[in-house]
């Protein structure tokens, strides 16, 4: 029923004992007012019900959208971190490896110096031996020499000498180089010694002289 069905409402007339129609009339207007307002407030309450079920769709639509970004990044900080610690990983596996690498490199490096300064000091030791033999045979030489010999051939015989110890140590083999250099290899300390054919020769002219 609407307001306008209440005012257009009709009864029929009654001869005695009816109702004034005067009274039924306003009864009726105001009832069709009161039905009228209930109408627009109802109407005002269903826009506001509207209202609020957009607003609470949409808190319910920004907290699933909320939820799905809190799940993505979740999600992203996970791969984010296991991305960092497989590449931390994989870091500290090849500084081991290169770390490995380098030490195996150094142990046989300092196998290799060891073995070169051996071989520098028996080279060394083999020229010294092979010189001192050469001038202790020419210095017993000289001696026969200078006891068996005439003055003025002693100078002829000492000068062939000198000449007989250069061509010796000439022939010495040419296992050490000319100037031997005992250095240190990897702490070891060690003095450096030389010995040249020529400070041999030196020697042995400033003896006869």
């Amino acid at each position: 029923m609407t307001p306008q069905d209440i005012r257009e409402k009709t009864f029929e007339k009654a001869m005695f004992g009816g109702y004034d129609m005067g009274g039924v009339d306003d009864f009726m207007e105001e009832a069709a007012a009161e039905l009228e307002s209930a109408q627009r407030e109802n109407a005002t309450l269903r826009a506001k019900m509207k209202v609020l079920v957009d607003k609470i769709e949409e808190y319910r639509a920004s907290e699933d959208a909320m939820r799905m970004t809190l799940m993505s990044a979740q999600k992203l900080s996970s791969q984010i971190e296991a991305e960092a610690r497989a590449k931390a990983d994989k870091l500290v596996a090849e500084a081991q490896a290169t770390a490995s690498r380098s030490l195996e490199a150094l142990k046989a490096e300092t196998v290799k110096e060891q073995a070169k300064l051996r071989e520098a000091k028996e080279a060394f030791n083999r020229f010294f031996e092979d010189a001192k033999s050469v001038c202790v045979r020419q210095l017993e030489s000289l001696e026969r020499i200078s006891k068996s010999a005439a003055p003025a051939k002693q100078e002829e015989a000492v000068d062939a000498t000198v000449k007989s110890i250069e061509d010796s140590v000439a022939r010495i083999p040419d296992e050490p180089a000319p100037k031997i250099d005992i250095s240190p290899v990897m702490g070891e300390t060690a003095p450096r010694e030389t010995i040249t054919p020529e400070e041999i020769t030196r020697l042995f002219n400033m003896g006869g002289n």
